[in-house]
């Protein structure tokens, strides 16, 4: 057997997807064959769970200090997922390794679709399930009996949505907008905007449905009404789904607008 017999593998995929295990595997390997995945990790820890035992050696209440935890994860963790977004498009296309790659049998849905999913899964496993697993060993002997295992997992399961949707927005930005500035302007305000509290009050006048369908609420207590984290955290029923329901399909919105827009670039 001759070594291109080895090294290439037909791919018989048709239609949208063809392409796309390729540049899937291509996308994967940018995480998982490069030091790429233990920085991400490491900034996590660090940034995420160090803070939390600071603040807990400080003497902060352990409810305090997760409710800061899940703060952190919803407003400073989001600028990750939005860098890392917007430059696997805008790095392609300034290079011009997009239309290089768009030159082979590759459908453009398919250059789309294999960085949500590479890019997703790298950001669950650095910036949710790592640090979150050492979270809730770091909380779950003082709080005891009031952390429930389950809940928490839950709660997890909103603070990857939370970056799902920052993400997804910076992927859809860098298919409309040249330079990374707008991308990272825009991004960044819809994430801080909401919780600042000058914005709060007269968003609650004149715009209070913006709470429930941005997906503020997932992760910071917006308002003081509490996350819907924390509710799951502790075992209790969420005061409202609507903020789920409503980032999961700005998720979907974002990929397809990101997949009509790439599908009208010309390289």
């Amino acid at each position: 057997m001759s070594a291109n017999e080895v090294l290439l593998v037909p791919r018989r995929e048709h239609g949208w997807r063809m392409g796309l295990a390729n540049m899937l595997g291509k996308e994967i390997g940018t995480w998982w064959r490069t030091r790429r995945w233990w920085v991400q990790c490491l900034i996590a820890i660090l940034l995420q769970n160090g803070s939390i035992y600071l603040n807990m050696k400080g003497g902060m209440r352990v409810d305090a200090a997760a409710l800061n935890f899940l703060t952190m994860a919803g407003l400073c963790v989001p600028i990750a997922a939005i860098s890392l977004a917007q430059d696997s498009i805008l790095g392609e296309r300034h290079s011009g390794t997009a239309a290089w790659v768009l030159s082979k049998p590759l459908r453009r849905p398919s250059f789309i679709l294999a960085k949500v999913i590479a890019h997703g899964l790298g950001l669950l496993a650095a910036w949710v399930v790592l640090p979150g697993l050492i979270f809730y060993l770091q909380i779950a002997g003082p709080m005891g009996s009031h952390l429930s295992a389950a809940g928490f997992a839950g709660a997890m399961g909103l603070d990857f949505l939370n970056l799902l949707f920052y993400m997804t927005l910076a992927l859809m930005l860098a298919t409309l907008f040249n330079g990374r500035g707008p991308v990272l302007g825009i991004a960044a305000a819809v994430a801080w905007s909401g919780p600042m509290q000058f914005i709060v009050q007269p968003m609650q006048k004149y715009a209070p449905w913006l709470e429930n369908v941005l997906p503020w609420r997932l992760m910071v207590d917006f308002s003081h009404s509490g996350p819907l984290a924390g509710y799951l955290a502790v075992g209790q029923p969420l005061s409202t789904v609507v903020p789920i329901i409503a980032t999961a399909l700005w998720c979907m919105l974002f990929v397809g607008v990101a997949i009509w827009r790439i599908r009208r670039e010309e390289f």
